[in-house]
């Protein structure tokens, strides 16, 4: 009996474990939200309003983003021809079977140097056959035109910059400013090859490597689109606050006192702080996207979206900046009604 009684209250307390465990947050940022926003609702004997489903939206697919790009076929007499050029090997390299497969930032490097080395080459004349002067020319203006859309491809939809997007709760980050640098570090290096019509190597393996093991771009996203979502919370559990019972007669009552209390040590040290890093991170992360969205003069439908129902006009950043102004407001207004005024927490 004795055995039984004591299975039974392990039983029960890994089950109420369990309850525990599914109740709190896991997240660090959800449950510093749900820690702050609790107090709220406590001291002011209300209910926790109902969490609304985060407003995320995926990073587009490479299908949705991917750009194509010209290929370019030679007939073995011209091929043979080319060995004057240098050009042999680089054809041979993309004809292979690992060729046709290779990721897009080792096609870049590879249209790269075949367009210097086909320059190098028509400017020394080394070619006899006109004919062939004309379709290498012909060629190499192609390949220049098609550059935007292969930086395009591997800053935009590489699998490694699709990874970096991943908002995954469970998503690995990293060392966000160091993959936020690398980020910007690649967006920058292809503006600026595009802008100088550059066609020297590119080395670019590290960044994207850095990107593929740090789905911090993710985590920002869907760290903006929580803090839209609580503070709507809070607001509405400010909102729901009587001045009169809060400030009888404008003096404040022991659960103003307590509110302030609130305010001091959860919203500043914890809640605030936090917000203040991220916004510095997302306005890295804002600029490599703005830089990333003026390689094309009208990127992929898809990637517009997206871009916008973050960073857009009425975007997630925008909305939660003015739920955070509101939040700000309503504190000030209860507590300075008590004499409580925290100037701007």
């Amino acid at each position: 009996m004795q055995k039984k009684t004591a299975w039974g209250l392990v039983v029960l307390a890994m089950a109420s474990l369990l309850v525990i465990g599914w109740l709190v947050p896991q997240d660090p940022d959800e449950a510093r939200w749900e820690d702050y926003l609790d107090r709220i609702a406590r001291l002011s004997r209300q209910a926790l309003p109902e969490r609304a489903p985060l407003p995320l939206l995926p990073y587009p697919g490479a299908s949705e983003l991917r750009l194509s790009l010209p290929e370019h076929r030679v007939n073995l007499l011209d091929y043979l021809e080319l060995r004057h050029c240098g050009l042999m090997e680089l054809i041979s390299q993309r004809n292979s079977s690992l060729g046709k497969l290779q990721a897009d930032s080792l096609r870049l490097s590879h249209e790269l140097a075949f367009i210097e080395q086909a320059r190098a080459c028509l400017e020394r004349e080394k070619l006899d056959d006109p004919e062939l002067v004309t379709v290498m020319s012909q060629v190499v203006a192609e390949k220049e035109a098609a550059l935007p859309a292969l930086y395009w491809n591997v800053l935009a939809s590489s699998e490694e910059i699709r990874r970096f997007f991943s908002q995954s709760p469970s998503a690995s980050v990293g060392d966000t400013s160091a993959a936020l640098q690398s980020l910007e570090q690649l967006s920058h290096t292809l503006v600026d090859h595009k802008q100088r019509g550059a066609v020297t190597p590119l080395n670019l393996e590290l960044l994207l490597e850095t990107l593929a093991h740090n789905q911090s771009g993710g985590y920002l996203l869907r760290r903006m689109a929580l803090s839209l979502r609580e503070l709507e919370r809070g607001n509405q559990l400010l909102e729901g606050i009587d001045p009169q019972r809060l400030c009888p007669r404008n003096q404040a009552s022991t659960r103003a006192r307590r509110l302030r209390n609130v305010l001091d040590k959860v919203w500043g040290p914890r809640v605030q702080q936090a917000l203040a890093e991220s916004r510095r991170q997302r306005q890295s992360l804002a600029d490599s996207l703005e830089q990333m969205n003026g390689l094309l003069d009208s990127p992929p439908a898809a990637f517009t979206r997206w871009h916008r129902h973050y960073f857009g006009q009425n975007g997630v950043e925008s909305r939660m900046e003015t739920a955070l102004e509101r939040h700000v407001t309503l504190w000030q207004e209860h507590l300075g009604a008590c004499g409580l005024m925290p100037g701007k927490p």
